[in-house]
C-alpha cells in the first residue's frame, strides 16, 4: 500500500453537493494563484529583448542572439516535460498537497538564484532554464488534476480554467517586467545585423540604466511568487476520499474503506478498475501515440510565438510599453481561450475541437508576416488570436488524457504525455537556428511551422476512441459514475 502523508482526515463523499462544489471551487481558486506564478514563461517573448541585450553588453557573450537564447525557454520546457512524470511518481509517495508546495519552492528558488547567474549564459540556461522547468514541472499537473478531482462533471473547464491561470502568467507579469526594467519605454535602436533590420537590441551606455535593473528582476519575479504561491497552497485541500482511496488501494485492488460499503461503491469500484491505465499501459496504446504527435506539432507554434512574438513586432513599432500591453493581451486571450477550448472539448470531443485548434493555428501562421502591414492595432489584434490557439493544447490535451486513460494515473499520464514538448521545443529550436543561419526569413520559418500544424491536424483525426472509462459525475448511490463520452 501506498504511503500519502497528506491530510488524515478527507472529505468523505457523503458531503452535501453544494458544499464540495464550494469547497472545489475554493481549491480550483488555489490551482489557478499557482498556475499563474508557474505561467511566467510566457514572459520570455518579453523578457529576453532585456536577457540578451545584457548578456551582449555585459558579459563576454557580446555576439550572442535571439536565436541563441531560445536555449533558455527549450530548456524550461524540457525540464517541466522530464519532471511531470516525476511529479506523479512523487504525488503518490508524500501526497499531492506536499509535491506542489515542494515544486513551487523549487520553482522560487531557482528564480532568484539566476540572480547571480545572468552574469554568465550557460549558468543562466540551467538555472531560469532546466532548474525552473523542474519546478514547473513538478507543480504543473497535481495542481490541475486535484481540481479536477474536486469538480469532475467538468473535467474540460476545470482544465481549461487551471491552466488559464497558466496563460494568465504573462498578463500579471509582462507589466511588472517592462515597468521594472524599462520605466521610460526606451526603444532598442542597436541593429548590429544589416541582414535582420528588425533584430534590435539595447546598448551601453546608452542604455545603461535599463541594464542594469535586468539582474535584479529575478529577485522582484520571485518575490511576488513567494506571495501568489503561498495564497494558493493555503486554498488547497485533499480530494475526496473517492478518488483518493484509488491511490491508497490495498493488496486487492479495493481501498480498505471503501470496502467498508462494499454494495455502495462495487459498481464504481469495477467501472474504475476496468479504465483506468498505468503510464507502461498507455506507451502500448495507439491513442497516446495520437496525442504525443499532436502534441509535437502544436509546440512548433507555441514554442515560435512565445519566443518571437515581440522581436517580430519591434521590427516595425517604436513602442516598448505597448508592446508589453500587447504581451499581456496575448496572455488574456491565452487564459480564455483555455476555457473556451476545454468547452469545446466537452462538447465536441477532442478531436473535432483539436483539429479546429490546429487549422486556425496553421493559418495565422500562414498570414503572420504580413501583420506589419496593418500597423501597431492590427499587430495587435494578431498577437492575441496566436495567443488564443496556444491555449488550447493546455486544456484539450489534459482533459483527453484523463478521459482515456483514468484519474488513477492521470499526473504521470499527462507527464508522459508531455513529453512531446521536449521533442517539439528541441525540434523548434533547431529549425528556428537552422533556418535563419542560413539566410531564410522569418517569414519562411513561420511556413514551416504552419506546415506542422497542418501534419497534426490529419494525425489529431485519425483519434478514434469512444466511451470515456472515467468517473465523472456524481451518482445518487455514493458519490460518482461513469457517463459516456464521444468523439
Amino acid at each position: 500500500m501506498i504511503k500519502n502523508t497528506d491530510d488524515e482526515n478527507p472529505e468523505t463523499p457523503t458531503t452535501p453537493g453544494m458544499n464540495q462544489t464550494a469547497r472545489g471551487i475554493i481549491v480550483l481558486i488555489g490551482a489557478v494563484l499557482i498556475h499563474i506564478t508557474l505561467g511566467v514563461l510566457y514572459c520570455f517573448g518579453n523578457f529576453s529583448t532585456y536577457l540578451v541585450s545584457f548578456l551582449r553588453s555585459r558579459t563576454s557573450y557580446d555576439d550572442i542572439r535571439f536565436t541563441n537564447t531560445q536555449w533558455i525557454l527549450t530548456l524550461t520546457v524540457c525540464g517541466q516535460g522530464t519532471t511531470m512524470v516525476v511529479g506523479g511518481l512523487l504525488e503518490r509517495k508524500i501526497g499531492t498537497r506536499l509535491t506542489i508546495l515542494f515544486g513551487c519552492v523549487f520553482h522560487t528558488l531557482t528564480a532568484a538564484l539566476s540572480f547571480y547567474a545572468v552574469h554568465s549564459f550557460y549558468s543562466l540556461i540551467i538555472t531560469y532554464g532546466l532548474l525552473f522547468g523542474f519546478g514547473i514541472g513538478i507543480a504543473y499537473s497535481p495542481s490541475m488534476t486535484l481540481a479536477m478531482k474536486w469538480l469532475p462533471t467538468y473535467k474540460g473547464v476545470v482544465a481549461g480554467s487551471v491552466v488559464a491561470g497558466f496563460g494568465m502568467g504573462a498578463m500579471v507579469f509582462n507589466p511588472v517586467i517592462t515597468t521594472f526594467i524599462n520605466p521610460n519605454n526606451t526603444s532598442p535602436e542597436y541593429a548590429p545585423y544589416p541582414d535582420h533590420p528588425s533584430e534590435k537590441y539595447f546598448k551601453d551606455p546608452e542604455n545603461k540604466a535599463i541594464l542594469d535593473n535586468v539582474p535584479y528582476c529575478f529577485l522582484v519575479m520571485a518575490a511576488f511568487f513567494v506571495g501568489l504561491q503561498t495564497i494558493g497552497n493555503l486554498l488547497l485541500k485533499r480530494a475526496p476520499v473517492i478518488f483518493e482511496d484509488f491511490y491508497e488501494s490495498g493488496d486487492n485492488g479495493v481501498s480498505p474503506s471503501l470496502q467498508q460499503d462494499s454494495t455502495a461503491s462495487s459498481h464504481l469500484l469495477q467501472e474504475a478498475a476496468s479504465g483506468e491505465m498505468s503510464p507502461l499501459q498507455i506507451i502500448k496504446h495507439r491513442d497516446f501515440w495520437i496525442l504525443w504527435f499532436t502534441f509535437v506539432c502544436n509546440n512548433q507554434g507555441i514554442c515560435y510565438v512565445s519566443t518571437y512574438w515581440k522581436s517580430f513586432g519591434q521590427g516595425f513599432i517604436s513602442d516598448d510599453l505597448f508592446l508589453a500591453a500587447v504581451g499581456s493581451a496575448g496572455s488574456i486571450g491565452n487564459a480564455i481561450s483555455r476555457i473556451i477550448w476545454g468547452g469545446f472539448g466537452d462538447k465536441l470531443g477532442f478531436k473535432v475541437a483539436m483539429c479546429i485548434l490546429q487549422a486556425l493555428f496553421a493559418l495565422l501562421h500562414v498570414v503572420m508576416y504580413f501583420t506589419s502591414l496593418h500597423g501597431k492595432w492590427g499587430y495587435a489584434i494578431f498577437v492575441f488570436c496566436l495567443f488564443f490557439c496556444v491555449g488550447g493544447s493546455f486544456s484539450l490535451l489534459p482533459a483527453a488524457t484523463i478521459r482515456r486513460f483514468g484519474t488513477l494515473h492521470s499526473t504521470a499520464n499527462y507527464g508522459l504525455v508531455f513529453t512531446a514538448a521536449v521533442v517539439g521545443s528541441l525540434l523548434n529550436l533547431l529549425i528556428a537556428n537552422v533556418a535563419i543561419g542560413h539566410g531564410m526569413s522569418q517569414q519562411h520559418v513561420q511556413w514551416i511551422v504552419a506546415a506542422f500544424l497542418v501534419i497534426g491536424c490529419i494525425n489529431s483525426a485519425f483519434f478514434k476512441f469512444r466511451g470515456c472509462p472515467c468517473v465523472r459525475q456524481r451518482s445518487e448511490d455514493y458519490g460518482y459514475s461513469s457517463v459516456p463520452y464521444s468523439e
